[in-house]
């Protein structure tokens, strides 16, 4: 058989190329929202194996939300080069093994709202879910067939390369989100914006909406700017969502919604989220007394928000000893708020500016002579962070690809030339 006759059609190869492309970005998004933040992976975990009645190590979940979000990279990012061409779509077809059953299974008892394949990044319908999984699926049983058959951007002996560099990389986003805080957040209180929800404020907002007309028997919606003529009539009023919408966390001391006394919107604040008021925090119970006694000397106050409701409220309130105010807040509520079993967030006129796992605060980080914890912690900016470090993932995989020709280059000049006849 001729050589010309073992390479595929050209319609083959533009197919192989778009399914790797629509695979790769597809684990690559997946990988990247849940390693980006692993609280929000462990969860979802956590609330599967609520739903199935399953007690398992914290331990355990915690390794499933970071190896299998790096996984899920990794052969994303394999696929849609086109690198270790057999490994990585056997590993995707791995992953859809147990993915597809699992989805359909959401997608009819529906036991969990969403199945947190993209994390808060991008929420799916349990049916949509389950319609994307069996598209990839039709894709990777054809890339198991003819991937084989299309090259690659990297030669063989530099994927292992392109692998590595992914690895770093994600590993990085699951550390730092699992330590201290998603570099990039999706929630409702990101960075920058307001804990505090003012009626008289939104009440002037309606800018932000829009006003309902009338003309021959036909509504139609205008903002500010579009208000139409005299011959349409004024219906209604709307407001948007994001300018109507209350806040989602509800502050409770007793039976009483404290929310608006508590979050005034005055001065400079630290709020203590106890999302897992259980024994483990203990160890961190004086160090949160000397964090309240530190903002109140800056003028500031701290108080705790905890997950827990009357008879709980107080024991933790026994156990603990707080030299601080300390409320009642719905749990998923703070899990919205900031990640971690308990975290810290810093609130000045009530902008939410920073938020930290309060694991990763130690003694020395508030008493140190040099630093100000609250500047320092001002100053960090996560989205930045994660910018550079994707730059250099892009700039390594640049690098890695021009390995390719010095190889092509050297092997010309290797290969045994035949002798020329006279």
């Amino acid at each position: 058989m001729a050589q010309s006759d073992l390479r595929p059609s050209k319609w083959v190869g533009l197919t192989v190329w778009l399914f790797r492309l629509i695979v790769g970005a597809t684990f690559i998004i997946s990988g990247w929202s849940k390693s980006i933040d692993p609280w929000g992976f462990i969860y979802k975990i956590e609330e599967y194996f609520n739903v199935w009645g399953l007690i398992v190590p914290r331990e355990m979940t915690t390794a499933l939300a970071v190896i299998v979000p790096l996984c899920e990279f990794v052969t994303g990012v394999l696929i849609a080069v086109g690198a270790m061409r057999r490994a990585s779509v056997w590993l995707s077809a791995a992953f859809m093994c147990v993915m597809l059953p699992l989805t359909a299974y959401i997608a009819v008892a529906d036991p969990v709202s969403d199945c947190g394949c993209f994390g808060d990044f991008i929420v799916l319908s349990n049916a949509a879910t389950l319609g994307k999984n069996i598209v990839l699926s039709a894709m990777i049983i054809y890339l198991m067939m003819r991937n084989d058959l299309v090259k690659g951007l990297y030669i063989t002996g530099t994927q292992w390369l392109v692998a590595t560099g992914a690895i770093i990389y994600s590993g990085c986003l699951a550390f730092f989100g699992y330590r201290y805080q998603p570099l990039v957040d999706f929630r409702p209180y990101p960075v920058g914006s307001s804990l505090v929800y003012n009626d008289e404020e939104d009440a002037m907002t309606e800018d932000d909406g829009l006003y309902i007309y009338e003309k021959n028997g036909r509504e139609q919606s205008f903002t500010i700017d579009q208000i139409p003529d005299s011959t349409w009539t004024f219906v209604r009023t709307e407001v948007e969502p994001e300018a109507d919408e209350a806040s989602m966390l509800t502050v409770t001391d007793g039976d009483d919604d404290i929310t608006d006394q508590v979050l005034d919107g005055v001065g400079e604040e630290l709020i203590l989220a106890v999302i897992d008021p259980g024994l483990h925090y203990l160890t961190k119970a004086r160090l949160a007394n000397e964090l309240a006694r530190y903002v109140e000397a800056r003028n500031g106050r701290m108080l705790a928000f905890v997950a827990a409701e009357d008879e709980g409220l107080e024991a933790w309130r026994q156990l603990a000893l707080p030299e601080y105010p300390v409320y009642s807040v719905e749990d998923t509520s703070l899990k919205e708020l900031v990640r971690g079993d308990a975290g810290l967030i810093y609130v000045l006129n009530g902008k939410i500016m920073w938020k930290l796992n309060f694991a990763s605060v130690s003694h020395d980080a508030i008493h140190g002579s040099d630093n100000d914890f609250v500047s320092v912690q001002s100053r960090i900016d996560g989205r930045s962070f994660h910018m550079w470090l994707t730059l250099g993932l892009a700039v390594w995989m640049i690098i890695v690809y021009l390995l390719n020709f010095p190889h092509k280059i050297l092997s010309g000049y290797l290969r045994p030339r035949s002798p020329k006849i006279s």
